[in-house]
């Protein structure tokens, strides 16, 4: 056989190396807001389980929250900034129409030019989408030894008066993602589902998000029966 021997690449164990998060300074006492909204305060607080909301400050935006989230794990893990080479910002409250929120940062950090960067956005799952490509591409073996970086921002703003109010807020979470990780091991076996539907979306035109809070729940459910259910269909044998 001419070309050259193809080997069988060793198994990666590839998962999270570090995390750092950050949060504004800023807050509004839940039980404040609903007296203010004439809500039960256990409904609030019992209910949903929040007692504090963040507050953005004018100075701040997604792509700060982001920055501030990676220099704490910068400062407080033994990551070399040189030897991230992916980063992707997940994030619905993006800063401008063309240009990602990723550049933003990667200059903000210092990083390296040799860096892959974008912006992903898919609602909540963004964050988890944007780990497993990290992930993937380090399995690739396009990284060459090399870290990813994954940070999901946002600043989630509703309706004043709705009831989906009380679980507005904003922050950042930054997460390395690399070979023999320190923190977890990601598995690579994983279900998917996709399906369009309406329970929670922003149209351009709308600061504030539009949510079905009910129908929401009815997704997540349907979401996770279905990949579930698959795998077992894929093995019935054809009559």
């Amino acid at each position: 056989m001419w070309g050259r021997k193809v080997r069988r690449q060793k198994k990666r164990a590839v998962g999270i190396d570090q995390l750092g998060v950050y949060v504004p300074r800023y807050v509004l006492p839940l039980e404040a807001l609903a007296v203010a909204r004439n809500v039960p305060v256990e409904k609030i607080l019992v209910g949903i389980g929040a007692r504090k909301m963040a507050v953005v400050p004018p100075w701040e935006d997604t792509v700060t929250l982001a920055a501030n989230a990676t220099a704490r794990l910068f400062a407080q893990a033994p990551v070399d900034p040189d030897e991230i080479g992916f980063v992707l910002v997940a994030t619905e409250t993006a800063v401008d129409h063309a240009k990602p929120a990723s550049i933003f940062l990667h200059e903000l950090l210092g990083l390296p030019p040799n860096c892959r960067t974008f912006e992903l956005k898919h609602a909540c799952y963004s964050g988890t989408a944007g780990v497993m490509m990290a992930a993937d591409w380090i399995h690739s073996g396009a990284a060459r030894g090399r870290k990813a970086l994954v940070v999901a921002t946002d600043i989630a703003r509703y309706q004043m008066g709705s009831a989906a109010e009380f679980t507005q807020g904003a922050g950042a979470v930054a997460l390395v993602i690399s070979e023999q990780p320190r923190m977890l091991v990601l598995d690579r076996i994983s279900g998917v589902f996709a399906r369009n539907v309406y329970d929670f979306w922003r149209p351009l035109d709308h600061r504030e998000a539009l949510v079905d809070g009910d129908f929401s729940l009815d997704c997540y459910l349907s979401a996770l029966e279905v990949p579930s259910r698959l795998p077992r269909e894929r093995k019935r044998p054809r009559s």
